[in-house]
């Protein structure tokens, strides 16, 4: 019911059209039909406006059900037609369910926002075990595909073989976790269980009291650096992401301002796409988001 209720403005405007069709045939048919000949001949005029008012209440209530039920059960909107037929879709659920894709049996890549000193350790100081960052990383744990330590030291290797600019920072500025801090929207393609990999993505910056935050300047640069890393590392599979920038990275835009945001770069950086993209609005926002109304364009 959520999802229906927060696209309550773009399904009255779908029912107005939809209504006004059937009328404008029931006009045409009239040309050729007399209508007011359905009705009894013995009904006074206010009982004949009546029927009519009833009818079209009727319609319209019909077309409502209809609609509703249509989206309640589409899954996605695509807002993007790119390169070689991909496209970028926009749909409430789960970052980390397979069916968010189309072909679930195929790789998949989930961006994952992190700190920009690639912390591993989820104890609700360092990393908020409520984070995505926090999130992914427990699965992985429980997997017992990485315990924190053998995580660390892939995500080290992983950044050295790529020759990532950093800057140390002292343990006055950043009292615990790790000490190389890279650049906003540095990437690290992670293997992550079955199917998937995670793009872990540079984000926030810790301060001396390991909170996290991103400036909106940072916070555009990463996304730029996101897109790009979303060509060059995805290999062709789609790309699932998340309302970034809308929890604890302390970028303070709502999370409505944030998808028309990452709409507009993707739009500008079409060129770059080449893999499907799949926004992911969670279920507990569908009351906030009304994910009919994203434009769209092909």
């Amino acid at each position: 019911m959520k999802h229906v209720w927060s696209n309550r403005k773009q399904i009255a405007r779908l029912n107005t059209g939809v209504v006004g069709s059937i009328y404008a045939i029931f006009g045409f048919a009239g040309m050729f039909v007399p209508l007011d000949e359905l009705l009894p001949e013995t009904l006074s005029l206010t009982k004949r406006i009546a029927c009519s008012f009833g009818i079209l209440l009727g319609i319209w209530l019909v077309s409502v059900f209809a609609l509703s039920w249509y989206l309640s059960r589409k899954k996605r909107f695509d807002v993007i037609t790119a390169n070689g037929g991909h496209k970028l879709y926009v749909q409430y659920g789960d970052l980390f369910d397979e069916n968010e894709v189309l072909n679930p049996s195929e790789r998949r890549n989930i961006v994952v926002p992190v700190n920009r000193c690639f912390d591993t350790i989820v104890d609700n100081q360092l990393i908020s075990e409520k984070t995505l960052h926090g999130i992914a990383f427990k699965k992985l744990y429980a997997s017992g595909r990485y315990t924190e330590e053998s995580l660390n030291t892939k995500i080290q290797e992983l950044l050295a073989s790529k020759n990532y600019e950093y800057e140390m920072v002292s343990e006055t500025l950043k009292p615990a976790g790790n000490t190389k801090r890279y650049l906003e929207g540095t990437i690290v393609d992670l293997p992550g269980c079955g199917n998937e990999h995670l793009l872990l993505w540079a984000l926030s910056t810790f301060d001396c009291d390991l909170k996290a935050r991103t400036s909106m300047q940072q916070y555009v640069l990463a996304v730029q650096k996101l897109i790009e890393a979303c060509s060059t590392e995805s290999e062709g599979f789609p790309v699932v992401l998340p309302l970034v920038g809308t929890g604890l990275s302390r970028v303070e835009k709502n999370q409505i301002d944030v998808l028309s945001y990452l709409l507009s770069a993707f739009k500008l950086n079409r060129d770059k796409i080449n893999c499907d993209i799949h926004i992911i609005v969670h279920d507990d926002a569908k009351h906030e988001i009304a994910i009919m109304d994203v434009k769209r364009e092909k």
